[in-house]
């Protein structure tokens, strides 16, 4: 995210990078054709109020929306996200598990998630696979994994299974 342009700017310029021939990215209008293609994903991730404002002016939960409409204005198959509910508050990463379960659901797009909000990943989340220490120590269904003795002492510690 690029703090000195606005919302809707930094949508734009991750959209032009994905959409578009190489001829018209360097000869074209800056911003031919994908203005539209942001305006769907400010109006997705519910950036309408601060659209037009400076990204770098903005909270660090709407900068993380932002973050998040970049990542997928392109319409990729498969996105990687490092930690989407860190540091955001409890009501917003309410909204982020729900517009990536829409994400999801309606375009069929895949992600990994790396996250250590427990409730925010078995929530989301189809499968998910723990590791302690470098190791994988659990897959499957959330509530399998949730309920293993494994993950449980590894992230809850002895005290658990006495």
């Amino acid at each position: 995210m690029f703090g000195s342009l606005t919302a809707r700017e930094n949508l734009i310029a991750a959209a032009q990078e994905a959409h578009g021939s190489r001829i018209g990215r360097l000869f074209g209008p800056t911003y031919a054709g994908v203005t539209g293609q942001a305006q769907v994903f400010i109006d997705r991730f519910r950036l309408q109020r601060v659209a037009d404002l400076k990204a770098g002016t903005l909270s660090y939960g709407q900068q993380k929306l932002i973050d998040l409409a970049m990542a997928f204005v392109s319409e990729p198959e498969l996105v990687m996200l490092d930690e989407p509910a860190a540091g955001v508050n409890p009501a917003l990463v309410e909204d982020i598990r729900q517009m990536l379960e829409a994400q999801n659901t309606e375009r069929g797009t895949t992600f990994v998630v790396i996250e250590h909000n427990m409730d925010f990943v078995m929530r989301l989340c189809h499968r998910v696979i723990v590791m302690a220490e470098g190791l994988v120590i659990a897959a499957g269904k959330p509530a399998a994994v949730q309920n293993d003795p494994m993950v449980i002492s590894a992230y809850l510690g002895d005290e658990v299974t006495r």
